[in-house]
């Protein structure tokens, strides 16, 4: 055990006043911190920018940082020991050093100084701080040089498991368990009658496809597998519909909540650019969220496919060959030797872990591999090699920090890669409107569904749809666009994009809400974010009226729920009660149509694949309960039998776990967002002071106000809006934002969870833009200033 003290929290915080000398410095740089002490630096020359940008998201965000290169390097258990071990095992699988480094080799000479700058700006802080966070005090380690590749590494650990090639190994497990027919029914395509994001307003209106052929294909492939282990609104409101006669651009970004938050709050400025927004800690720019002068930008996230799986067959006669397509190829053998290495994984208070990685043509085998005959190998378009044009994206980091309009920011996406995101912009000339961004490729159908064979020649990518055939809208003649992560195009859409999108119901709020507003300014779009009326809540309670409850309690709770209007706030028990029965109808549904095997699964999710599928599902009952379709339910059932039933075992669960009557099982007493430190696990004597406090909330994963949770942890926050956003291009400094914790990431900053109760209340604090103002208003000022005794490296900047 490890004991630390309060006095130890408040020694490790930075100094950030005064006046310090930086070597690498080619000026001075003003950095000031607001109230909520988040830092606005005022550089001279790019090259300051970024390296100003590196040194304060240090002193903020260090041990962040070193979480993020840790284990996406495969080096946690370094610092935790044991339980961090099989995670790291995988993450050495999927070799995102080589993409990372790979990345950063092949960018432009420019856009390799901007990720110079900024490890320098890192490094500088390292070696100039008398106080590293306590977190290295804890866990004994040092702090390493950050490289200049480190940011990248560090961006691809929070993404690669956003795809959805976990969906395609869910899928095959599924289908390995029940068979084609029963498979297919679990997995049909966007639901006819929910909107889609263009154009906006439109409904989809496409054949319901289950999706039965490409599982008959697949399952031959799937024979020789063995068991494989493995959110967001936004929305744009063009001029002629708002208050100030231009676009406001607002949403929210929803992920689960890291402690510190994933999103870093910041503001650079320099002559090529001034922008005020969100950034990743660790790597350089504003690549989700900010403004500039001339236009602001956001996403939210596509659910894109654009990560495969193959299997591959490896030869047992000569271990670590793989079957090609064509015989002839490489030995004459129609087999090729997979790329191997032997790694050593060092573990904190054990002993050191030897693996093998291996790698084909398509990519990391993540899964088998030798000396098993079949492995699985994972194609990602953010990791690939070989590609002429795949490394490029680097350079749009510092392109669309300098755009001057709608359109050259969308042309400075051309060369993005991943994730794919619905990218939403605004400017100050009054143009608004959404761009799909990413590399989405080009290959057979089955590739969508399932792990394909990787011997046949018959999925591979034949390219990617063209940046000029991404859907877009600029100015969309309906005065908005809203996204909510549902589908973007109809079926006339030429090209494949994905298999699953989120269902509608949040697409459907948000757009009721943002059009419900009279003339708003941005401060109004709050009134969107809080909205909290659930549909399938709504729809439920409508269900209800035809049920006979089985006993007293499950009357009461029926009378409750029929009464009620659906809105899912915080100080109401209805909430509770209906989520404690969705919660009971789905477990008995799943248990029916699964089996005990994979129910247990689906309702305990080990990764999103299966997590993602409990989604869908949940959304797809409302609409087989609305059209009595009974193929899900045992012979002779009926949904209305089944709702009883779990109306009761609902409220036996609710009086088990809260006892005392229905009016004190308030929403807010169990939907509540409980962020934990990266260390509380490891550190279980240490949470008390490392975690910030729970925070309750209305809304949940069906609402714009999110609030989303596994079914197993009932009603704990998983998932929820980590930054809340409003730009307002006819005043900037009329733009608003808040994030759940706050600006550090150290436990004994003031600024540790500061914006909590604003964020609870669906409020937001000003977003300051201007400098008179930030400088008459700030809270701390430092200065960082060239250190003469050394010489500062040449980077190729334009002059």
């Amino acid at each position: 055990m490890v004991a630390i003290e309060t006095d130890a929290l408040r020694n490790s915080l930075p100094q950030v006043t005064g006046s310090v000398n930086l070597p690498g410095l080619k000026s001075g740089v003003e950095i000031y911190r607001d109230k909520w002490g988040i830092p606005h630096a005022k550089a001279s020359n790019l090259a300051d920018a970024f390296f100003a940008q590196g040194f304060f998201t240090a002193q903020d965000r260090l041990w962040q940082m070193e979480y993020d290169r840790r284990r996406a390097l495969g080096r946690w258990a370094e610092v935790v020991g044991e339980a961090a071990v099989e995670q790291d095992v995988l993450m050495r699988r999927f070799r995102l050093e080589d993409s990372a480094v790979g990345d950063y080799q092949t960018s432009s000479g420019e856009t390799r100084a901007m990720f110079d700058s900024y490890a320098q700006g890192v490094n500088a802080f390292i070696r100039s701080t008398s106080a590293l966070p306590v977190e290295y005090g804890i866990t004994g380690v040092e702090p390493e040089p950050w490289e200049p590749w480190h940011g990248l590494v560090a961006y691809k650990v929070r993404h690669i498991l956003m795809g959805v090639f976990e969906s395609k190994l869910w899928r095959a497990r599924v289908l390995s368990k029940l068979g084609t027919e029963k498979a297919a029914l679990l997995f049909p395509g966007y639901q006819p009658g929910q909107l889609v994001i263009l154009p906006p307003g439109e409904e989809y209106r496409g054949q319901l496809e289950e999706g039965l052929g490409h599982f008959s294909q697949g399952i031959v492939a799937l024979e020789c597998l063995n068991e494989s282990d493995g959110g967001s609104n936004s929305w744009v409101l063009s001029g002629e519909r708002t208050g100030t006669g231009k676009p406001i651009l607002a949403g929210d970004s929803h992920r689960a909540l890291d402690t510190p938050n994933v999103y870093y709050q910041n503001h650079v400025s320099c002559p090529d650019f001034d922008v005020v927004g969100l950034s990743f800690p660790g790597l350089p720019g504003f690549p989700h969220f900010g403004h500039n002068a001339h236009v602001a930008w956001s996403v939210t996230h596509t659910w894109g496919d654009y990560q495969d799986l193959y299997i591959e067959r490896f030869d047992p006669a000569n271990p670590g060959s793989y079957r090609l397509p064509q015989v002839g190829e490489e030995d004459g053998s129609g087999f090729r030797k997979a790329d191997s290495r032997q790694e050593t994984i060092k573990v904190k208070g054990g002993s050191d872990r030897v693996i093998t990685t291996w790698a084909t043509r398509h990519g990391p085998i993540i899964e088998g591999g030798p000396p098993q005959a079949y492995g699985l190998a994972f194609k990602y378009t953010a990791t690939e090699n070989g590609d002429s044009g795949s490394q490029a994206w680097t350079a749009t980091l510092l392109d669309m920090l300098r755009a001057r309009d709608s359109h050259q920011l969308v042309e400075s996406m051309r060369d993005w890669v991943d994730p794919c995101n619905n990218f939403l912009f605004a400017d100050v000339s009054g143009n608004s409107g959404y761009f799909l961004r990413g590399r989405i490729p080009i290959r057979s159908c089955a590739n969508a569904w399932l792990p394909v064979p990787g011997w046949t020649g018959e999925h591979e990518w034949e390219g990617y749809i063209p940046f000029e055939e991404l859907p877009r809208s600029i100015n969309p003649e309906q005065g908005y666009v809203a996204t909510a992560n549902n589908r973007p195009v109809g079926d006339d859409y030429p090209h494949y994009i994905a298999l699953d999108f989120t269902p509608g119901f949040r697409a459907r709020r948000v757009t009721t809400g943002l059009l419900a507003l009279d003339r708003p300014a941005a401060a109004d779009m709050a009134e969107v974010h809080r909205e909290r009326l659930s549909i399938p809540a709504a729809a439920y309670c409508s269900f209800l009226k035809s049920v006979k409850p089985e006993d007293p309690a499950a009357a009461n709770a029926k009378e409750i729920l029929t009464a009620w209007n659906g809105m899912m706030d915080a100080s109401e028990a209805a909430p509770t009660i209906f989520s404690a029965f969705r919660d009971a109808l789905l477990k008995e549904t799943l248990e029916n149509y699964l089996g005990p095997e994979l129910a247990a699964e689906a309702w305990k999710p080990n990764g999103r694949g299966a997590a993602m599928f409990l989604g869908r599902l949940k959304a797809r009952m409302v609409e087989m309960i609305e059209a009595d379709d009974r193929r899900f339910l045992n012979p002779g059932d009926t949904w209305q039998k089944a709702m009883s039933r779990a109306l009761s075992r609902g409220m036996k669960h609710l009086s088990s776990l809260l006892g005392g009557e229905h009016a004190g099982w308030t929403w807010e007493r169990v939907h509540q967002a409980r962020p934990a430190h990266t260390l509380s696990a490891a550190h279980p004597e240490l949470a008390h002071l490392l975690d910030p406090p729970p925070i309750p909330s209305s809304g949940d994963g069906d609402t714009p106000l999110a609030g989303a949770y596994a079914p197993a942890n009932f009603a704990t926050v998983a998932s929820l809006s980590v930054a809340r956003y409003s730009y307002d291009p006819s005043d900037w400094d009329k733009s608003l934002w808040v994030v759940p914790l706050g600006s550090s990431g150290h436990p004994g900053s003031p600024h540790y969870h500061d914006q909590s109760e604003l964020w609870r209340r669906v409020e937001m604090a000003p977003m300051e833009y201007g400098w008179d103002g930030i400088a008459a208003n700030c809270e701390t000022k430092q200065l960082l200033m060239p250190d003469a005794r050394f010489s500062v490296p040449a980077l190729p900047y334009p002059s």
